[in-house]
């Protein structure tokens, strides 16, 4: 073998790492996670992983899907109002930190991240302890109480936005990343959401996501429009499995060749999102962050009263997307989306996403581990 390639590749391979993973409660801070499992092992792919997750989270299936084994872990809340759950959620958070130290001593990570989560909080605790780096993903324009815990005994933040950066003033190490997604997201294909879910190839497309668990308000919200909407686009509605309980039985007409409702998708979300023409969804980061990579347009509907609204008012105001409030779209419906439409520019609220949140930040992310773990044994 020719010398200078031999040593590209070596220079390209980096050492293998020991990575634990922790966090869950839904898919928006376990897809990054994973996301950066993927740029790891192809970087190198003797690298190894493990993820603490809670016991009854979605992300238990997520995980195993992708191939990493999963431990749960007792977790607790941290509730700053009155439930009697506060007299035994301290049990399980000790709990969860014993089971933590038990994990870590067996697979001696050479890093610890975190998303978010309060999985994570005693965990990350743990790591303090044994002196193990642990890093935070900040997604959020506001920080979240699991990491604001966590960043005493973090070695590491990256974050989305870079004022966000500035809430975390005993992390010592910070860096501003693009989004972390996965290649199903980067490698997307419009095509193959045609062939997958039965759509017209020629029909602009509305994608409707209430995220992993659905969303009721949001659906109640949306299917008066569905009719009108369908008089010009196609609809892939997620409606979450809540929808044959609380919401079908009372719109059982809804029938329509270019409407498909669907619970969940598994796979091919990447190749919807790359088919969409607009995209309704919550405002929840990890899926503005592919929105912004395959530089879509959207309209988020925030859930309500919590820190989604602050995510999409920043980009609103960046004219990044369109932000509606939940109750505001269930009572102006056609009236608000007529509006919408007449003062939009196709492709240029995804574009100035895109600036906000550009390309790379997996890639970035996997490097700063790589930096992080060099010489640890």
């Amino acid at each position: 073998m020719n010398k200078e390639i031999l040593k590209v590749r070596q220079v390209a391979c980096k050492t293998p790492v020991r990575v634990l993973l922790t966090g869950g409660g839904s898919g928006g801070p376990t897809l990054p996670l994973l996301a950066l499992s993927e740029e790891i092992l192809q970087q190198n792919c003797d690298s190894r992983f493990l993820f603490l997750g809670s016991k009854n989270g979605p992300e238990r299936k997520m995980v195993v899907q992708a191939g990493i084994p999963f431990v749960s872990i007792p977790s607790g809340k941290f509730r700053r109002y009155w439930c009697w759950r506060n007299f035994i959620d301290p049990l399980f958070i000790l709990g969860g930190g014993m089971m933590g130290f038990v994990q870590l001593l067996r697979f001696r990570p050479q890093v610890i991240i975190s998303a978010g989560s309060f999985v994570s909080v005693p965990v990350a605790y743990v790591s303090w302890i044994l002196r193990i780096p642990h890093v935070i993903l900040q997604m959020d324009v506001r920080p979240g109480l699991a990491n604001r815990l966590m960043s005493p005994v973090s070695h590491a933040l990256v974050s989305y936005f870079e004022k966000t950066m500035k809430q975390f003033p005993a992390v010592s190490l910070k860096r501003h990343i693009g989004p972390v997604v996965r290649k199903e997201i980067i490698n997307a294909d419009a095509e193959r959401a045609n062939q997958k879910f039965g759509l017209h190839p020629d029909l602009p497309l509305i994608l409707i996501t209430g995220g992993g668990q659905g969303a009721v308000g949001l659906n109640r919200a949306v299917i008066p429009l569905l009719k009108d909407w369908l008089l010009d686009f196609q609809v892939v509605h997620l409606t979450g499995t809540e929808w044959k309980k609380n919401i079908e039985p009372e719109y059982s007409d809804l029938s329509h060749q270019h409407y498909h409702p669907l619970e969940t998708v598994h796979q091919g979300m990447g190749d919807l999102l790359a088919k969409s023409e607009i995209v309704l969804s919550r405002a929840g980061m990890g899926i503005i962050g592919e929105l912004a990579i395959l530089k879509k347009d959207s309209v988020l509907i925030p859930l309500p009263g919590t820190h989604q609204e602050e995510n999409a008012r920043l980009l609103e105001q960046n004219k990044a997307t369109a932000f509606v409030s939940q109750e505001d779209l269930a009572d102006q419906g056609m009236n608000w989306w007529k509006k919408f439409m007449q003062q939009r520019t196709p492709g240029e609220m995804g574009s100035r996403l895109h600036q906000l949140l550009p390309d790379g930040g997996t890639k970035d992310f996997a490097e700063m581990i790589f930096e992080i773990t060099e010489g640890r044994g």
